[in-house]
């Protein structure tokens, strides 16, 4: 497996922090509903054999490897994410491809990516169809569209040093929270790895501003240090109990862990001098918002939608 040098990973981190501040600012949200507007039409060239099912294909490399329409669909999803974005992301490279009629074999993360933001993209734009105003659509719907972006666009930088994830289809969330936990696991070594990690909470953080409409200077105020420790905390926990054998026991431990981690990681990110809060209650709030999510989880089917 070929590990990416660390100058494509400070790339992929500033694309990030660029790309989605774009949207952070003004009517972010509409800008992000014309967005999934232009994707949805890409994604309306689907049909039933473009997609894989859970049950129904085994290797997934092997599928998208010898699917020339993904690469299509892919090049064509780039294009649009760039100009939307103001971001380069190698659509020229992948037109070359396209040109010479190559198959995207090296690329199956971009690939699955690409599938996995065109899904979320579809369902954002249905609740915008759905509703009166864009106001009135779940944030949830923008949340799951931006940490989609997030990840297509670090699978896009990726592209000339490509991780292969082994990810089993199983819709958008499922995608999301396997691509994220692959970045925070990736089982690279030394400095690459903890970059690796370091993206994990970067696709989190990011998110989160623009959702919450702030910057990273907003950490200062106290309350908005608490929302961020015990929203990036919680859902980091999510994917551990998801994804690995994390047990009950364990799980204060590891929030406090996880509280640490981005204490430190949003000092050496974004060099921002922190509000004092109290950890302790950061932690036991995260905890019991887990716990109300598990109850929950537990209760919800695995296909179970959002709310609009």
């Amino acid at each position: 497996m070929t590990e990416p040098d660390p100058e494509r990973l400070f790339e992929i981190q500033s694309t990030i922090q660029s790309g989605l501040r774009v949207h952070a600012r003004g009517e972010r949200r509409v800008q992000s509903v014309q967005l999934a507007d232009d994707l949805s039409t890409i994604y309306a060239e689907l049909d039933d054999t473009d997609l894989p099912t859970e049950d129904g294909v085994d290797d997934v490399n092997y599928f998208f490897s010898t699917t020339d329409r993904s690469l299509q669909r892919t090049r064509k999803t780039v294009e649009v994410v760039e100009d939307s974005l103001d971001i380069g992301l190698g659509h020229s490279k992948l037109a070359r491809l396209a040109m010479t009629g190559a198959q995207l074999s090296s690329g199956v993360a971009l690939v699955i990516a690409t599938h996995n933001l065109l899904i979320s993209a579809n369902s954002l734009d249905l609740a915008h169809g759905s509703v009166e105003s864009i106001q009135d659509i779940a944030a949830e719907r923008f949340h799951e569209f931006y940490r989609a972006i997030g990840l297509f666009v670090t699978e896009a930088i990726l592209f000339a040093t490509p991780i292969n994830y082994q990810i089993a289809w199983r819709g958008t969330r499922y995608l999301n929270n396997r691509f994220l936990y692959s970045l925070r696991h990736s089982g690279f070594s030394g400095t690459i790895d903890a970059t690796l990690k370091g993206l994990h909470r970067l696709i989190l953080s990011e998110i989160h501003y623009v959702i919450r409409g702030i910057v990273p200077t907003g950490l200062r105020a106290p309350e908005e240090f608490v929302t961020y420790l015990t929203s990036m905390a919680t859902q980091t926990l999510a994917l551990l109990w998801k994804f690995t054998d994390l047990g009950v026991g364990e799980i204060r431990g590891k929030a406090e862990e996880i509280v640490d981690e981005y204490q430190q990681f949003v000092g050496n990110t974004y060099e921002v001098v922190t509000a004092d809060v109290d950890v302790d209650s950061v932690i036991m709030n995260t905890v019991a918002q887990f716990r109300d999510d598990l109850d929950f989880f537990r209760l919800a089917s695995p296909y179970t939608d959002s709310s609009m």
